[in-house]
């Protein structure tokens, strides 16, 4: 075989290899993220999501006053309470939600396969070497309620960490409130580029405690209790169903 002859074979063998990579990674791209296990006043968009609707990457999940919203990721349980709304997209751990308003209460099964939730520019992660229940509260764009039930999870604000233990709540303080011109994925490298930050003022985060100043915590422990009990109580009897998707 000629050595030209063997350039244009190899030049054919790249182009269709990189064809089939284009190709597998167009799949993945459209394929359904997730399904709705249970809704209650739940949409997708502007459409009602019912139960046993495909959930795509970068679908818009809101809920009614009153409503709820479960999603299944896999092993991963996502469920939007009243007054929800947020983007969910994927990841190549899982899924990245993004909230806008609201609360969700996730669910991670501890291995592998995880979920991030950022509201505002806080950015809260289970730990993955457990399964873990808990929730997170956009309380206003400032402000951010983060509760774990069971595991542990990671919590990030800035330059400041806090792994949060079971049974145990934080409100945490943003840095800036966020304003977007186009929502994609907290986790795209081009995410900075299509929002704008608005510095949250130092104000009071409880009664008698002062404002935050620089240097001084983004976290204040709160008592789990004045949250509720039951935060995954809807998660989990979906998990246990044997009709569950």
């Amino acid at each position: 075989m000629s050595r030209k002859m063997a350039r244009m074979l190899f030049g054919v063998a790249l182009t269709v290899f990189a064809c089939k990579t284009t190709i597998a990674q167009t799949a993945q791209q459209t394929a359904a993220l997730g399904l709705v296990a249970k809704s209650s006043g739940g949409k997708i968009g502007d459409a009602a999501a019912a139960e046993g609707s495909s959930i795509y990457s970068g679908d818009y999940l809101s809920t009614s006053d009153d409503g709820s919203l479960l999603v299944r990721i896999g092993a991963l349980s996502l469920e939007l309470r009243g007054s929800t709304g947020a983007h969910i997209y994927r990841a190549p751990y899982g899924a990245v939600v993004e909230l806008n308003r609201g609360t969700v209460v996730y669910t991670t099964p501890g291995n592998a396969q995880n979920l991030v939730i950022v509201a505002s520019d806080v950015r809260v992660t289970p730990v993955i070497t457990s399964s873990d229940l808990g929730r997170v509260t956009e309380d206003d764009p400032c402000n951010v309620t983060v509760y774990s039930e069971s595991g542990q999870v990671n919590v990030r604000v800035g330059s400041e960490n806090k792994l949060v233990d079971p049974n145990k709540a934080y409100r945490v303080r943003a840095e800036n409130e966020i304003t977007y011109r186009k929502y994609l994925s907290p986790d795209a490298d081009d995410y900075h580029k299509y929002h704008e930050h608005s510095p949250c003022a130092p104000v009071e985060m409880a009664h008698g405690h002062p404002p935050i100043a620089p240097g001084q915590s983004h976290f204040l422990l709160v008592t789990a209790a004045l949250l509720g009990t039951g935060a995954g109580i809807g998660v989990w009897k979906a998990l246990e169903s044997p009709d569950r998707p």
